[in-house]
């Protein structure tokens, strides 16, 4: 295989929407207005590169640029014909992404049109290539334009927009016939933004009497020997005639060659030759996810010889591990949910996943490595995929796959009926599909295939009669896709990767606590009573198997803050403001940082409006993430959401700018994989613990009453053993007679890796303690770092650097005498000042 990048030096070209492929000899007549870009690129990056428009998501300009839908966008590149080899027997154009509706051309020659941002366009087009130059030419809209309301009838306009929900400008219901990035018209956490453009790689790749069409590779077990199967799919280009092949896969680890099967002279016949190799590993390394194991990661080389000529398989890294998902019944009604990696249960812990920007085009490399780093610094070993966004770029996966990270994976599909009554719209949904589970199949941080985000839920008619959807079997709004046209493909793609219909689904009903996972909003943030949405306690009567989506909203700290609001100003009383902030978020900050600190929160400074709303934030997302761990039957905890796509008073603990927000530390602590947990049950004190690392915890502690200035100690020494991978309730015992406004519960651990808890009974502000001074130990220069220990003599709530540090820990609650230790990130020659919230 011979391959020739073309991602330089294209250019592009605004027109009229009516400027359909027809018009092709007037754009190419055209001398001015054209843009010069490279791939990927949105039509808006060549637009603010030049000045034309304001940056979409500063302020409200996201408003001023919603012209672009409504025009046809063209863009041209030119290649030379000495850069391809004529003696080869095709020459592929592949155009990886295209945004939306597009009409391809070679040369003047219309090839066909391609309405799918989700799997890539391809064709020979050999036989068109010229002497000389060559011209390929791409019309690009958003493919909005080709749905009526007479479309929309047929699906009763069951679409979900945000205008419902009092999200003004967010939302179009034509989305529901158009594959392309169903955010991007409008979510309720953030605006309209409908992208346009080539928004993949752009290359020719050239083959010669064969080719590797695809490699399907599996873990069939695994012990003192893994054996593994390996599928090699070769197709002979030779319409008419056989030949002969050697194929061989090889499997390395480093340069040391650990297995290999060499298939010689093995007849192909015309077309595809779906080839089975079977290799054994001696004493395999297992992939596991982060904090079970290590992820060590083989490297897979797969090469056909024919007829002298050689053709490679890109070698791909791969993790031999098995994975399974535990449905068995615990009792009655109730089933487990449970991952099961290398036949171990898995506590699936971390956030979901949306596209990093709103203009995904440019998302750099970088934004990749910092987000999946950041995750595996809050302790996260998931990341749920959400059906609404994109099949991120192959970087994403790597990385994940490098740093442990499990991937429960969407198909894209999100709180909206589809077509499939249409077999145009069944055959687009089958070749996405079939592409998608090939590309990401031999991934090893693939946990799960999941159907939909929410359709199931939303659309029945128990659940939301309002939208008077009846599903039957020849018409079934989108159902037949997740239920199943996605079965047959995965049957036939990968068969080893769990299966679920939807998010959330299992039970008699969507969302049901006995089978599955649910998502839980209804009862907390969407409530429509304030006093749910920020009481705390509420998530220790989660019974739900897995909750895969849940959340609450927090600011982001002041240099974002600023950043996004620009020339706008940070009154929180304005509609630009508002555009900011989540569409459910209608107070919910104010009266969490009015239960929790002080009055009149919407009189406070933008700097104690961040540190109150993120301590909340933090709260919340801490406090819940133990709750739904402290569980026996919950298998699995995601909140939402972990980044953004923009800048916002939202969910996420890294905003878009990739900067922490405050609980983000309150996430990393309730996520570690060895801590304790103190939680009341029916009046006792339950003390659980968990470990998810490979080896057994065995730590000293003292368990008791501690008032707040520390005073009153009533406590006893205690030997506490945690087996490696499990939670295990340590110790039960009445709760004692005290004044709980003045004390609590406390666990001092004799280990500075795992945190001190105590339990919480009161809203800090019903709590009696004066604040006490944090003492600073020693503080000390590490390379480019700064390691500071504190201490306090009595109960200090939310310690913090104050500036814009990362630290190891911040925001954390120091216990009367606690000696704590962290690490200030690239604090090297500032003078710190350690503050407290109270």
């Amino acid at each position: 295989m011979r391959t020739i990048n073309l991602n330089k030096k294209w250019e592009m070209l605004e027109t009229p929407l009516k400027w359909n492929r027809n018009y092709y000899n007037q754009v190419r007549a055209m001398k001015e207005g054209w843009y010069q870009c490279d791939l990927p690129v949105d039509v808006r990056m060549p637009l603010l590169k030049e000045g034309k428009i304001k940056e979409p998501l500063l302020s409200d300009y996201c408003r001023e640029t919603e012209w672009i839908e409504d025009r046809s966008w063209w863009f041209v590149k030119r290649f030379d014909s000495s850069e391809v080899d004529s003696l080869d027997d095709i020459i592929e154009l592949v155009l990886e992404g295209l945004d939306c509706r597009s009409d391809i051309f070679i040369n003047g020659r219309y090839l066909k049109t391609h309405r799918n941002v989700h799997y890539p366009f391809i064709y020979d087009i050999k036989e068109y290539i010229i002497p000389g130059e060559n011209v390929i030419t791409v019309r690009l809209t958003s493919g909005l334009e080709e749905i009526s309301k007479e479309d929309m009838a047929e699906l009763d306009h069951a679409v979900c927009i945000e205008e419902r929900n009092g999200g003004k400008y967010r939302g179009d219901e034509r989305r529901a016939f158009v594959r392309r990035p169903q955010y991007t018209v409008g979510w309720d956490w953030g605006p309209k933004v409908i992208t346009i453009g080539i928004t993949g790689n752009v290359f020719l790749r050239s083959y010669r009497k064969v080719v590797i069409r695809e490699v399907k590779a599996e873990t069939l077990s695994i012990g003192k020997t893994a054996e593994l199967h390996v599928c090699v799919n070769v197709e002979n280009l030779s319409f008419i005639s056989t030949r002969g092949c050697d194929v061989e896969v090889t499997l390395w680890e480093g340069d040391t060659l650990c297995a290999s099967e060499k298939i010689e002279n093995t007849l192909v016949t015309s077309g595809y030759n779906f080839i089975d190799c079977y290799l054994s590993v001696e004493n395999p390394k297992l992939w596991w996810p982060n904090g079970y194991g290590a992820q060590p990661l083989y490297r897979v080389v797969v090469k056909v010889l024919c007829e002298g000529n050689t053709t490679e398989y890109p070698a791909f890294s791969y993790g031999i591990r098995t994975i399974k998902m535990d449905t068995s019944v615990i009792q009655g009604e109730d089933r487990n949910f449970t991952l099961l990696v290398n036949d171990k249960p898995i506590y699936c812990k971390g956030g979901n996943w949306i596209p990093n920007d709103f203009i995904y085009a440019r998302v750099p490399d970088e934004k990749y490595h910092v987000l999946t780093d950041e995750a595996i610094e809050a302790n996260f070993n998931m990341l749920r995929v959400w059906g609404g966004g994109l099949y991120e770029r192959d970087i994403f996966y790597e990385l994940c796959d490098k740093k442990g990270i499990l991937l429960w994976h969407d198909f894209m599909f999100a709180c909206s009926t589809y077509p499939d009554h249409h077999q145009w719209f069944r055959d687009e949904m089958y070749k996405e599909l079939d592409f998608q589970t090939k590309r990401l199949r031999n991934h090893c941080c693939i946990g799960l295939f999941c159907g939909t985000n929410e359709v199931h839920w939303i659309f029945n008619s128990i659940d939301n009669p309002r939208w008077n959807i009846e599903f039957k079997y020849e018409f079934q709004y989108g159902l037949s896709i997740p239920n199943h046209m996605v079965k047959e493909i995965l049957h036939k793609n990968c068969e080893k990767i769990p299966y679920w219909n939807s998010s959330p689904y299992g039970g008699a009903l969507p969302n049901a606590d006995t089978v599955g996972d649910v998502h839980r909003w209804h009862n907390a943030l969407m409530s429509p009573k304030m006093e749910e949405r920020i009481e705390v306690k509420d998530y220790d009567t989660i019974e739900s198997k897995f909750v895969s989506e849940y959340g609450f909203i927090g600011p982001c700290c002041k240099k974002t803050t600023l950043e996004y609001m620009e020339d706008a100003g940070v009154d929180r009383r304005t509609d630009t403001w508002r555009m900011h902030c989540n569409v459910f978020e209608r107070g919910t900050v104010y009266a969490g940082i009015e239960k929790n600190y002080v009055d009149h929160a919407d009189q406070l400074s933008l700097e104690d409006y961040i540190l109150y709303g993120g301590m909340v934030h933090g709260l919340m997302y801490g406090y819940s993430l133990e709750a739904m761990r402290f569980k026996e039957h919950c298998s699995g905890s995601l909140f939402w959401m972990y980044n953004d796509a923009w800048g916002e008073v939202g969910w996420t603990i890294i905003d878009y700018y990739l900067r922490r927000k405050i609980p983000f530390y309150a996430v990393k602590r309730a996520l570690a994989h060895q801590k304790f947990t103190l939680r009341l049950v029916d009046d006792n004190v339950v003390l659980q613990g968990i470990n998810d690392l490979p080896e057994e915890l065995k730590v000293k502690a003292w368990f008791g009453y501690v008032s707040f200035d520390g005073k009153i100690k009533d406590m006893k020494e205690m030997q506490l053993t945690v087996a490696a991978g499990q939670r295990i309730y340590l110790h039960q015992e009445p709760l004692p007679a005290y004044d709980y406004t003045k004390g609590t519960i406390m666990l001092y651990v004799d280990d500075e890796t795992i945190d001190n808890v105590s339990l919480r009974m009161e809203d800090n502000r019903k709590l009696h303690y004066d604040k006490s001074a944090v003492l600073v130990v020693s503080e000390k220069e590490d390379g480019e770092d700064k390691t500071v220990t504190v201490t306090a003599e009595g109960y200090v709530h939310g310690v913090y650097v104050k500036g814009d540090f990362d630290c190891s820990d911040a925001y954390f609650d120091l216990l009367p005498g606690e000696v704590k230790t962290f690490t200030v990130k690239k604090a090297k020659g500032y003078e710190l000042i350690i503050e407290a919230v109270r």
